[in-house]
């Protein structure tokens, strides 16, 4: 287990700061809780040959997220693992499962470019990508048509295919980790809940966090199943194709329990009772990437995509 770093921490809440919005996953209500004084302090001191860190943007479910420009002025994100976080995972096996997704390259995903254990701070780095979140997006427009919403999921499935490819589930899929950049949808993080996991086994949850996100967890990690694959991303875009086109996810409730006990024993609604207008073969497509069981869904990224793109071609 790594050694514990150094305290206190202090966090404190206050409007996100907009230039860096669209860097990496952040907080999904509210205003952004942004790390405190000292620890944007310590990152400084402890990454100051590397970066020029500018401003805090925020703090995501596993790490804070700092904006910062690289030697070559060139601007960046670096997340820094949430301390009681980062003691419960072994850095080192963490730093090689994140080198092992720096040969992710491809256009529609936001490439890990650097990582590494400083002053008991474990973070990684991953280039600036400008754009809203499909989060912001949503929370603006509610619902997107369906021509746009297939484009987004033929983008994002097909990074993931890249990702599956070599053998990397993202784990965590939400309208969060979904950058829309002037050159299409962005998947940002893949690679980290992997890390993550492998990392910390049990000690992880023993710490009280959980490697996904309740709304957008596939029934298999809802039930805690430690062979999540590529076919948990493939239920966890479903979730987020079926809210951007109903304006709610499947499955919500102020308990988080009950929530992971939906994604379990309860079918997804009928997307079509919610959102008529949808075409039944895209309504369809996404109905079955939100079966209960993995052999039912879509085998793979691909496969998802192919049968969307048909449709889109269709129209």
């Amino acid at each position: 287990m790594a050694a514990s770093p150094p305290g206190p921490y202090s966090y404190r809440f206050r409007p996100r700061s907009s230039r860096w919005q669209a860097a990496a996953g952040r907080p999904t209500r509210g205003c952004a809780p942004v790390p405190g004084r000292e620890l944007i302090e310590r990152v400084r001191q402890a990454l100051g040959d590397r970066y020029t860190v500018i401003t805090a943007v925020g703090r995501g479910g596993n790490a804070s997220i700092f904006g910062a420009h690289d030697a070559s002025g060139h601007r960046v994100a670096i997340k820094v693992l949430h301390p009681e976080l980062a003691v419960s995972v072994a850095a080192d096996r963490f730093l090689r499962e994140i080198r092992y997704a720096t040969q992710l390259d491809h256009p529609h995903i936001a490439k890990l470019i650097d990582s590494g254990q400083t002053d008991y701070l474990l973070w990684f780095v991953m280039p600036y990508v400008p754009g809203d979140t499909l989060r912001q997006l949503l929370r603006r427009e509610h619902r997107l048509s369906t021509g746009r919403t297939t484009r987004i999921g033929c983008e994002v499935l097909d990074a993931l295919a890249h990702a599956h490819e070599h053998g990397i589930a993202h784990r965590d899929i939400k309208p969060d980790n979904i950058v829309l950049s002037p050159q299409g949808a962005v998947l940002v993080d893949l690679g980290i809940a992997r890390a993550i996991a492998h990392s910390g086994e049990d000690r992880v949850t023993r710490s009280g966090f959980v490697v996904g996100t309740e709304e957008y967890m596939s029934p298999e990690q809802a039930a805690g199943a430690p062979d999540v694959d590529g076919r948990t991303d493939v239920y966890s875009l479903g979730v987020v194709l079926f809210e951007s086109l109903a304006g709610r996810p499947p499955f919500s409730s102020p308990s988080a329990a009950a929530v992971l006990d939906m994604q379990q024993h309860q079918p997804a609604p009928d997307l079509l009772r919610v959102r008529p207008d949808v075409p039944r073969p895209l309504a369809g497509a996404i109905a079955r990437a939100l079966a209960k069981g993995r052999d039912e869904r879509w085998q793979d990224a691909r496969e998802m995509r192919e049968a969307i793109q048909a449709f889109a071609a269709a129209e």
